[in-house]
């Protein structure tokens, strides 16, 4: 038997659901058998995608009907396929967009724990990267590898000759590409 996680978050529906459509969604994502829900059970299992995960409940939709939101308390693992699913298979042909993060932590594993980015219905999961620095008298810092080869094409371009002593020249492409990496931590 699994383990129960923790999501929290919320994903903006744009334009904001129909009354009948949010419906359907809900059917869907509790696995029931209304008619609607028929049709897009049957779409998912003519897909290369046929498996539904097994669990079901895990969203809400807004009263609004703006946002998509995971439940509230305990729950358990497979929104990520549920959202990869009904944005493909549902919400997508019907011209909406979602985006915006939803965090999971697990219940059990501390290390079981990330977010769920979607962006104009763009679905991926990132597990969170927990790092131990080591003790304070051998510390081993983390840097991303691009990062560290990026410092290091700046470091190996770096040249004085025909500086002062308190300047250094370094080429440019290596810098903008320094700076680029930098934009995104």
């Amino acid at each position: 038997m699994g383990y129960h996680v923790y999501y929290t978050g919320e994903l903006q529906v744009s334009p904001p659901l129909t009354e009948e459509d949010a419906s359907v969604l809900l059917a869907v994502a509790n696995l029931e058998k209304t008619e609607e829900a028929r049709a897009v059970f049957a779409v998912i299992k003519a897909s290369s995608e046929p498996d539904l995960p097994y669990h079901s409940g895990l969203l809400e939709v807004s009263e609004d009907r703006t946002l998509i939101v995971p439940e509230d308390d305990e729950s358990r693992h497979g929104l990520r396929m549920w959202l990869v699913l009904l944005i493909e298979y549902f919400l997508e042909p019907r011209g909406y967009v979602l985006n915006g993060e939803i965090w999971w932590t697990a219940e059990d594993d501390r290390e079981d724990r990330g977010c769920i980015y979607v962006k104009d219905n763009d679905v991926e999961a990132v597990d969170d990267l927990i790092l131990n620095p080591g003790p304070s008298w051998s510390p081993s810092p983390f840097a991303h590898t691009k990062l560290k080869e990026a410092i290091e094409r700046v470091l190996e371009s770096s040249d004085n000759t025909g500086c002062s002593s308190d300047l250094t020249v370094v080429a440019e492409n290596h810098l903008e590409e320094l700076q680029a990496l930098f934009q995104k931590l």
